[in-house]
């Protein structure tokens, strides 16, 4: 059975050790349960991983930029254990005590849990490390473990053990990771018997059809999810706060009646008499949209009624926009500004002029350039000056993803929708990128088939996910890319005209970098390490930079880079240029006139290369060394250009094996480039 991966995230080890402890007492061999504290500098990043805990907003807060999984993220509420519960009922009336933990966030917390259990007999006063000391008298000092910082307090100390997990924490654990209901009910049952009284409400549920109970009651009215609950008559036992709001307040008054006297009154309540389970049906109640569920109550095969699950369709769309902003880390943001476009050719900076001049707009941006040149740069730069700069910027690339993937990762999908459809269906990237900007990289590449439904979310402003019949409103922004003429794919009937013209409202053409050569040394400049100043470039290196047509622009010049800053021993000359660069028509140009070229000075390079690894420098190992080092000369070019640097004064002849020499003159133009 494969394990489902839990991170947990806490301040310590103490407490990491504890929360991994507890999970695998309730889950057993479900889970793999593996911790990172806030101890560990600096913080490791988190990758796969089917959900993150953590204890404290501030610790999540701190992690979010090393959470690089797309796994759910969710905040373990704690509740006191039966035992801790026995100690403090025991203590007296009216008792002034401290409530103790590291800081004042846990330390409330654990204040309100208390009172939220009921213990309304005890004064409690909040308490941790640097908290001004008590004027008055304290009876109690109540805590986790025994705090070094309580130490000096003169009173009895209640160690009350770490709080465990509340039933909430353990319900949400199941459903996240699609734990099956058999195996959720045992775990639920089992750990009901260790939180306290007030939890209890739920083992009745499990066990038999006395879901009446106080306890129950309480449960149920916490919840952010309308509840209904039917006994095996069909008679409304309860219907909780949440439920009743959700209907305006006009169903309340039927408990204790039977359920066809709520749907005489109210006939668009007739899906609640649906004997099958039903999942996520819509209902329209007063102008407003309900999520309905019905759940079926029975066990060991007897039954004992039905639960309605109600949720509001509005909030459950917000809920799901919310979790999707703290994720993140997960990629779906820009980290480029148009500061990131390095630069000062005007063709640079009339696109950076338009860019801004368009991104408050909320009409579609077709940007057409050569591949390297920066399209998503320019995309997400576009986001960031936008007003949807706080919202999410989801780049998806069309010809990555074969056409049956790309369409359900774009517009999400239902349960049942096809083999292997998540349970509970997928959220697609339009909805995801709700009120943010959707990046269609390569779109020319999008098949005719998506090119369709993505006209109507343009047109419409709308989708259907795949297997549902709900149309969801969505406010995406899209900016498209592409390296192909979709006008000319257009008029051959590759590519849908409607579509091109909808995508055409503002169109961005990035520059390839021979347009804009004089941006090369700004570029190469611009990585941290020539900033820090631990690299540097020859001349004869910019000049080849300056005279190569660098086919995969910005891309390509950065990978050249990437690689020299690997390769080289700190200054960039074209023999560490990548091997497939080293090649005649990319390397022998012109160098400050016609009579020297760029290969007169491979040569002196050649000679003092040999020279520095102690061998001998005739012709005949030079021509090799050349070839060797940069492109494939003949040894007949190489005695003819040693013949020239001879006359030059740049090289001497020596006798018998001792090859040629630079002369100081030489020595200077070599270094000089």
């Amino acid at each position: 059975m494969l394990k489902r991966k839990v991170k947990v995230l806490t301040v310590d080890e103490m407490i990491a050790k504890f929360f991994k402890a507890e999970l695998e007492s309730i889950f057993g061999e479900l889970l793999e349960v593996r911790y990172v504290t806030t101890e560990v500098k600096p913080l490791p990043f988190i990758y796969e991983s089917d959900l993150v805990l953590y204890t404290d907003p501030s610790i999540l807060i701190e992690f979010m930029p090393k959470i690089k999984s797309d796994s759910p993220v969710l905040m373990m509420k704690r509740t006191l254990s039966k035992d801790a519960m026995r100690l403090l009922e025991a203590l007296p009336e009216n008792s002034r005590c401290l409530v103790c933990n590291i800081n004042s966030f846990m330390a409330n917390e654990t204040l309100a849990t208390m009172y939220q259990l009921g213990l309304n007999h005890l004064q409690l006063i909040p308490y941790t490390i640097g908290s001004k000391e008590p004027t008055e008298p304290i009876d109690y000092v109540i805590a986790h473990i025994d705090y070094d910082f309580i130490s000096h307090i003169d009173a009895p100390h209640i160690i009350i053990g770490s709080r465990i997990f509340d039933i909430n924490t353990v319900l949400d654990i199941v459903s996240i990771l699609d734990i099956s209901e058999d195996e959720g009910e045992r775990l639920l049952l089992k750990y009901s018997t260790r939180i306290p009284n007030m939890w209890k409400g739920l083992n009745s549920t499990l066990e038999n059809k006395r879901i009446l109970s106080s306890k129950w009651q309480l449960l149920l009215n916490e919840l952010s999810t309308g509840v209904i609950v039917i006994d095996e008559n069909n008679q409304i036992n309860m219907v909780n706060s949440m439920a009743n709001s959700m209907f305006d307040n006009h169903i309340k008054q039927f408990e204790k009646l039977e359920l066809k006297d709520m749907i005489h009154e109210f006939p668009s309540l007739q899906l609640f008499q649906s004997i099958p389970e039903i999942e996520n049906e819509l209902l329209l109640f007063n102008n407003k949209k309900l999520i309905i569920s019905i759940k079926n109550i029975s066990i060991d095969s007897n039954h004992y009624g039905r639960i309605i699950l109600v949720k509001n369709y509005k909030e459950v769309v917000e809920i799901q926009q919310k979790i999707y902003q703290k994720i993140i880390g997960k990629g779906h943001y820009s980290r480029y500004t148009f500061e990131s476009l390095i630069g000062t050719d005007p063709r640079i900076a009339e696109r950076i002029e338009i860019c801004k001049r368009i991104a408050n707009a909320d009409a579609s941006i077709l940007i057409n350039g050569e591949s390297g040149t920066g399209k998503e740069i320019f995309a997400g730069s576009i986001h960031n000056y936008s007003e949807r700069r706080n919202e999410p910027f989801i780049a998806i690339n069309c010809a990555a993803l074969p056409e049956s993937l790309l369409e359900s990762e774009l517009f999400g999908y239902e349960e049942g929708a096809f083999t292997g459809a998540k349970k509970g269906g997928k959220i697609g990237f339009f909805e995801n990128a709700h009120h943010g900007t959707l990046f269609l990289d390569e779109i020319g590449e999008l098949p005719l088939k998506l090119q369709a439904r993505l006209l109507r979310v343009l047109q419409e402003k709308e989708i259907i996910r795949l297997g549902g019949d709900s149309i969801i409103k969505i406010d995406t922004r899209i900016i498209a890319a592409t390296n192909q003429d979709l006008f000319a794919m257009a008029e051959a009937g590759n590519f849908r005209k409607d579509l091109f013209y909808r995508l055409n409202v503002f169109q961005i053409d990035a520059p390839p970098l021979r347009e804009r050569r004089a941006d090369i040394p700004k570029l190469i400049q611009g990585y941290p390490d020539f900033k820090r100043g631990q690299h540097q470039y020859s001349k004869l290196f910019l000049q080849f930079c300056m005279s190569y047509e660098w086919p995969g622009n910005v891309r390509e010049l950065n990978n050249v880079i990437e690689y020299l800053i690997a390769v080289s021993d700190g200054t960039f000359i074209p023999r560490s240029l990548p091997s497939y660069l080293k090649k005649r028509e990319f390397l022998d140009f012109p160098v400050k006139s016609k009579s020297q070229r760029s290969q007169d000075y491979y040569i002196l390079d050649t000679i003092d290369y040999l020279k520095s690894q102690g061998n001998r420098t005739g012709r005949r190992n030079i021509n090799e060394a050349f070839n060797r080092l940069y492109y494939h000369i003949s040894e007949v070019e190489v005695r003819s250009i040693l013949e020239k640097l001879k006359e030059r004064d740049w090289i001497e002849y020596g006798s018998g094996p001792i090859g040629c020499t630079l002369t100081p003159i030489g020595l200077e133009k070599l270094n000089a480039k």
